[in-house]
């Protein structure tokens, strides 16, 4: 449904706005789904950062409210000292008031005053506003609920994951779901069995994750005696479940199939869930993180290891290079974040350039890609700077970079921490050479100018696939100098201690048995000790591992498709199948750094996890 025709009522606001003009809304803004800005003439707005996108948001998402300074410093600069947090703020209300406030009065859409910033709201209109306002009515009508449901488009904010947005996107799906439930049977009660049926399969699409959507689905499918789509319902959600949370669906699902959830005429509005019963991502907190990305940084399921010690003391002592190397999934990520969170601590300022987020357009030329990361440093940094003035076209990428990271050090009083995430997407490029030749040059003049701006800088990459097959010249390489430190997978006793972080499995020792299975592999332990969590036995763990249907399903198949995506690894996969020896050695590096494979001791090679030659022998005939 388009956004501008949610039948958004707006007669309840006076006929002017506190600025004397016109109170029909200027900017309408989605928080529901995609988050999207639209003028009154239907135009998306766009920002020139991505804080300044999310500042609007957090003001819209809680107007009228007035926000302090102070508050909003903390939330989107929390690394950064008072100086440069005030700049940093007063660019993103700048960079709102250019786009909103174009042929209007200064402050008619962004109100500010020396303390606080708020968003006049006269003149901007939320989705949220309305859907809260229809599900806030103590005797909502049917005709409230469907346009309340109609108009939650997805997760608030998404794809955004920022830390104060999670609590609020669960407040707002638990709202729906409870929405969706009571409209359904309003709707089983009058006898409009198609239309319920028609309205869990929306909702199911719009929160696939809510396992309570799911069961008021299957109620209005048996309700409507459609006993074989119930049962089919009832199946995905089964799947679904055993590949998040590697658990069974709740008692009330099977009540729900088995037709024995109060009928709708004894009970007009379902009582909400409970929470075992309603299960959105994001709220596993009681449950488990079965987290296939990089834990946050409070996570209670993450396990420290020796490396966090060692990495910790080359961020106090401010080494030159940090290499953070492993394959796939062994919690690169999750260490570099606590990485950077130690670093804050330290009065260093943390720039965190994620490669994995960056799309094609941005890495595939050269030119895009290095005006990206001097843009990223300068905003990072809380520094204005004109690129286009700044960058000189006739100099060359390499010049350009230098140049304004050397001015944007000399500018900086703090030291300056540069993370590249999954740095080995930038690799095989034909910039690759350029770019990693322009970071081992920063790290030789920290020597060669100690007074200089560049001893303020520590460079940290993570990267699973071995550098040395796509960069020519080594001599020009960051990846042989520096400290490197190799994340590796769970010994036996971190196994032990992430068993101790779920209180079901106290009293018991399953590490070996977990160990195992998995070898250690974080991702696939903590699905083990969450499946084992919630009452599985360990001998269908071990049974049904290698199984596409069982916990670690998602993951194997996964796994294929990125195996079958060249035929050269493919091929070289079945001869490992055969137990013959790999034949090209940039193959064994690649399956290595995907996970699939291990290195022995006498050099020979051996899958991860046991799991993985089973299944693909199934799966490869």
């Amino acid at each position: 449904m388009p956004y501008l025709t949610l039948g958004i009522d707006l007669g309840m606001k006076s006929s002017t706005g506190r600025d004397g003009l016109p109170q029909a809304p200027t900017w309408s803004v989605k928080l529901l789904g995609q988050f999207e800005v639209r003028s009154a003439s239907n135009e998306i707005a766009k920002f020139s950062t991505r804080k300044s996108g999310l500042l609007l948001a957090v003001l819209a998402l809680y107007q009228p409210r007035e926000f302090s300074n102070e508050e909003l410093q903390e939330l989107f600069w929390p690394e950064s000292d008072g100086d440069r947090q005030s700049q940093s703020l007063r660019r993103a209300i700048a960079d709102l008031r250019q786009v909103l406030e174009q042929g209007l009065p200064h402050g008619s859409i962004v109100a500010t005053n020396r303390s606080t910033v708020a968003l006049c709201s006269e003149r901007v209109v939320t989705d949220l506003e309305r859907f809260l306002e229809l599900t806030n009515r103590a005797e909502a009508d049917v005709e409230d609920l469907a346009e309340a449901v109609s108009i939650y488009a997805g997760p608030l904010l998404a794809p955004f994951t920022d830390e104060w947005i999670v609590p609020k996107r669960m407040e707002i799906e638990e709202r729906f779901a409870q929405a969706v439930d009571q409209l359904c049977n309003l709707r089983v009660q009058s006898g409009a069995l198609k239309e319920a049926i028609r309205i869990g399969r929306t909702a199911a699409v719009a929160a696939p994750m809510r396992e309570d959507i799911h069961v008021t689905l299957i109620s209005a499918y048996r309700r409507a005696n459609m006993e074989a789509e119930a049962i089919r319902q009832f199946e995905i959600l089964e799947q679904m479940l055993s590949e998040y949370w590697g658990e069974p669906p709740s008692s009330r699902a099977r009540e729900a199939l088995e037709g024995k959830l109060p009928s709708s005429a004894e009970n007009t509005v379902s009582k909400a869930p409970t929470r075992s019963e309603a299960r959105p991502l994001g709220t596993m907190e009681a449950w488990f993180e079965p987290s296939a990305g990089a834990l946050p940084v409070d996570s209670p399921y993450y396990v420290c290891r020796a490396l966090d010690r060692d990495g910790e003391a080359l961020i106090e002592r401010r080494e030159g290079v940090v290499l953070i190397q492993g394959p796939r999934q062994v919690g690169k990520s999750s260490f570099l974040a606590r990485l950077l969170a130690f670093a804050r601590t330290r009065r260093t300022a943390v720039v965190l350039t994620d490669a994995q987020s960056l799309g094609e357009a941005q890495m595939g030329d050269g030119d895009t890609f290095y005006k990206l990361l001097g843009e990223g440093l300068a905003t990072e940094l809380g520094h204005d700077l004109d690129l286009h003035q700044e960058w000189r076209q006739w100099l060359g990428r390499n010049a350009n970079l230098n140049a304004v990271l050397g001015k944007l050090l000399a500018n900086t009083d703090q030291h300056v921490c540069w993370a590249i995430d999954e740095a080995d997407l930038l690799f095989d490029r034909p910039y690759t050479n350029d770019f990693f030749g322009l970071l081992r040059s920063w790290y030789n003049r920290r020597a060669l100018d100690p007074h200089g701006p560049w001893r303020r800088l520590t460079l940290v990459l993570t990267y699973a696939r071995e550098a040395t097959l796509f960069i020519s010249d080594v001599n020009q390489s960051p990846f042989n100098v520096g400290v490197r430190l190799h994340v590796k997978d769970f010994s036996l006793n971190e196994l032990m201690q992430l068993q101790s972080r779920y209180a079901s499995l106290t009293g018991r020792d399953l590490s070996p048995g977990v160990f195992e299975l998995t070898h250690g592999h974080p991702y696939l332990s903590q699905i083990a000790f969450a499946y084992l969590a919630q009452g599985g036995a360990m001998e269908e763990l071990a049974s049904t591992a290698a199984d596409h249907n069982g916990p670690f399903g998602s993951h194997l198949k996964h796994m294929l498709m990125a195996i079958a995506q060249q035929e050269e690894t493919l091929d070289e996969v079945k001869r490992l199948l055969r137990g013959d020896s790999l034949l090209n050695p940039t193959t064994r590096y690649r399956l290595e750094s995907t996970g699939l494979i291990t290195l022995r001791k006498d050099g020979g090679q051996e899958f991860r996890v046991p799991a993985y030659e089973s299944y693909l022998r199934t799966a490869l005939g």
